[in-house]
């Protein structure tokens, strides 16, 4: 195996970690075999990644504010305290970034660069929701899990968290990054 194809191997391998540690809280999550969650994980992976495919196809850019601006979308700085990260607001089609987090960052990573990335990673996150919400349906609602089985009867939960799978590797794969973006979740979690 070349040093490529053992990276890339190690990469896929930690993405799909990182996706079980998001989904670590979910109870129907928890309740599947280990081939059953791998399997969940790797659709909603790829279907993030098709639709990244398919952003970069239709809009030829790989920056999520120009893709956002171009769908009618209004990115913002926000000051309220309930805004911990960013949000999609689908009723106002609009991507809200908290104003003192973009502050916190700018002060953990003095590197204009870095958080230029950052925010990024944020916008391109907020942007896959209005296009699942938009244009592809609620990731989550396409992959209902049964948990009760009777004859005919089946009742099915959803996993919330599969959406928040789905945008990570829609921002992995629109950003062309190296690393997950969950890498940076994690980073930002634990220095604020």
């Amino acid at each position: 195996m070349n040093k490529e194809r053992i990276t890339k191997a190690i990469a896929d391998r930690n993405r799909v970690i990182l996706a079980f540690l998001a989904l670590a809280k979910e109870k129907v999550f928890l309740k599947l075999s280990e081939e059953e969650k791998i399997n969940l994980v790797n659709d909603v992976i790829l279907e993030g990644e098709d639709v990244a495919s398919w952003a970069l196809s239709e809009y030829k850019t790989n920056d999520p504010r120009k893709i956002a601006s171009s769908m009618g979308l209004r990115i913002f700085g926000e000051e309220k305290k309930e805004l911990k990260k960013s949000e999609y607001r689908p009723e106002k089609k609009e991507i809200a970034i908290s104003r003192r987090f973009h502050e916190k960052i700018l002060q953990k990573f003095p590197l204009s660069n870095l958080s230029e990335h950052v925010l990024k990673i944020i916008v391109a996150h907020e942007l896959f929701h209005h296009i699942e919400i938009d244009r592809v349906g609620k990731i989550y609602k396409k992959h209902p899990i049964t948990v009760f089985k009777l004859g005919p009867i089946a009742i099915k939960k959803q996993i919330r968290g599969l959406s928040e799978v789905a945008a990570q590797a829609f921002t992995h794969k629109l950003l062309s990054l190296k690393l997950s973006p969950e890498v940076f979740d994690y980073l930002l979690l634990t220095s604020f």
